[in-house]
C-alpha cells in the first residue's frame, strides 16, 4: 500500500473514530467509506499490475553507425479488469536522449523511456520509436518496470520485467582510397612480389620428401602406395593472411587522456579494411592493445568467412580504452604470426618504441605497412626513417567530417 492510500486509510479510520465518539452516524459512515475506498484502491492497483504482458524489441538488433533502428513497445492486458493508468519505464543507454528520442535521466550512463497508456480488458497497445544510431557499441535495452494505478489516484503497484535485449552497433564502413592492395584485383595477371603462397586446398601432385617440409604436408596415401615418403605439391595462390594491428592509444601516457575522435577514426578505418579484405576473399585477423583472453592483448586469428567478419566487427564495437601499451601488443604479436603473414598497423598515435617493434617484425620476414590516422605525426623524423623500410600511409585531414563516406590515404616518401 502506497503512502497516499495509507494516508487516506488512516484519515478514514480517524474520521470514523471521531464520529463514534461524537455519536454522529453520518460522520462515522463517511469515515468508513473513505477507509474502504483506500483499501479498494490498493487492491485494484495490485490487481491491475498483474496479468500484463510487456515486451520491448529492436529491429534490427545489429546495425552500423549512422543507421536507424526501430524500438517497438508492446503492452497487453490479459485479464477482464481494465487498467485506467499504466506507466512503463524502460532502462536504456544514454544520458538525456538516445538518437533523438527524449529520455529521463536515471543513473550515470542510463536513462528511462517512459510510456503511459490506458488499457481496456484484453486490449493490446503497440508503439514504435525511430532511433538513429550515432555511437558504436553493444547496448543493453532493459529491464523495465510497470506501475499501475487506481482510478482515484490513491494507490499504485509496481512490477519488474527483468527481460532485456541487446543492440549491437558496428563501426561505420567507409571506402578507403590510396591503399594499393585494396584496389588491386586479387586475380590480376601479374601479381605483386610476395603474393604467391601455397594453397592447401589445391593439390598439384606429390614429390619426394626433402626433410624440411612440415609433417602436415606429408601425403600418407601416396607414401603407402609407393613405399617411399612423399609430400604434397600445392598450387600457388594469391591469398595471404593479414593481421590488422589497431592502436587504441592516442597519447604517450594513459593519464594524458583519450582523443575520442581520433580513436573512432582509427576503429572506422580498421573496420573498413577488414570489410574490404572480406570482399576480396582474403584472410584477415585483428589484434589491439585492449583486454583479451587471460588478461593479454585482444587477438583474433586470420579467417575469411562472413561469421569471422562479424566477430571482428563486434570486437571493434566493444572497444573502449587501451589496456596496455601498443608496443607490448606488438611484442606479443611476434610469437603469434604465421609464415608470410602481413601486419597492417593502424595508429592514431605513434611512438619510437612502436616503430622499433614494427621494424623488428619487418626484419623477421613479415610484410609490414602503417596507416597513420592523424597527419600531424607524419612530419616527425622517426616516421620518415620508418618509411624507408616499410610503406607508411597517412590519412588526409578528416577532422570535423562527421558524415564522411570516403577516407583517402597518401604514402609518405
Amino acid at each position: 500500500m502506497t503512502m497516499s492510500s495509507r494516508t487516506v486509510l488512516a484519515l478514514g479510520i480517524a474520521v470514523a473514530g471521531l464520529g463514534v465518539l461524537a455519536k454522529a452516524p453520518y460522520v462515522t459512515m463517511a469515515g468508513a467509506y473513505l477507509a474502504l475506498a483506500a483499501v479498494l484502491a490498493h487492491r485494484y492497483a495490485k490487481s491491475a499490475a498483474s496479468y500484463l504482458s510487456y515486451d520491448l524489441t529492436v529491429e534490427p538488433c545489429e546495425t552500423f553507425v549512422g543507421d536507424t533502428v526501430t524500438l517497438k513497445v508492446r503492452i497487453e492486458n490479459r485479464k477482464p479488469l481494465p487498467v485506467f493508468w499504466l506507466k512503463c519505464d524502460d532502462e536504456l543507454p544514454g544520458e538525456g536522449a538516445l538518437g533523438g528520442l527524449p529520455l529521463t535521466p536515471h543513473v550515470p550512463g542510463r536513462a528511462m523511456l517512459s510510456n503511459t497508456v490506458h488499457l481496456k480488458w484484453f486490449e493490446r497497445v503497440e508503439r514504435a520509436f525511430e532511433v538513429s544510431c550515432a555511437k558504436r557499441g553493444v547496448f543493453r535495452l532493459g529491464p523495465a518496470r510497470l506501475t499501475a494505478g487506481d482510478p482515484l489516484g490513491l494507490g499504485s503497484h509496481s512490477a519488474a520485467v527483468p527481460r532485456a535485449h541487446t543492440l549491437t552497433v558496428y563501426p561505420k564502413i567507409v571506402k578507403l582510397e590510396g591503399l594499393p592492395w585494396l584496389n588491386r584485383a586479387p586475380f590480376g595477371v601479374v601479381p605483386a612480389k610476395g603474393w604467391l603462397h601455397p594453397d592447401p586446398l589445391t593439390l598439384a601432385g606429390t614429390r619426394e620428401y626433402d626433410g624440411n617440409t612440415p609433417a602436415n604436408r606429408i601425403a600418407w596415401k601416396a607414401t603407402a602406395k609407393t613405399g617411399d615418403l612423399r609430400i604434397k605439391e600445392l598450387d600457388p595462390s594469391l591469398r595471404s593472411n593479414t593481421i590488422v594491428a589497431l592502436n587504441l592509444s592516442t597519447s604517450d601516457h594513459f593519464w594524458q587522456g583519450i582523443d575520442a575522435q581520433a580513436l573512432e577514426d582509427a576503429i572506422t578505418v580498421a573496420a573498413s579494411v577488414c570489410s574490404a579484405m572480406f570482399h576480396q576473399g582474403g584472410a584477415f585477423g585483428l589484434t589491439t592493445n585492449s583486454i583479451g583472453t587471460n588478461r593479454g592483448s585482444l587477438f583474433i586469428g586470420p579467417g575469411s568467412s562472413q561469421r569471422h567478419l562479424k566477430r571482428i566487427l563486434e570486437a571493434l564495437a566493444r572497444l573502449s580504452l587501451p589496456w596496455m601499451h601498443f608496443s607490448t601488443t606488438l611484442r606479443h604479436l611476434r610469437y603469434r604470426l604465421g609464415q608470410d603473414t602481413t601486419v597492417l598497423a593502424i595508429m592514431p598515435h605513434v611512438s619510437e618504441t612502436d616503430l622499433e617493434h614494427l621494424s623488428t617484425l619487418a626484419d623477421a620476414g613479415h610484410p609490414v605497412a602503417v596507416l597513420l590516422i592523424r597527419p600531424s605525426y607524419a612530419s616527425s623524423p622517426a616516421f620518415h626513417k620508418a618509411a624507408r623500410h616499410m610503406p607508411v600511409y597517412v590519412c588526409k585531414d578528416i577532422t570535423g567530417q562527421t558524415d564522411r563516406r570516403v577516407i583517402a590515404f597518401e604514402r609518405i616518401r
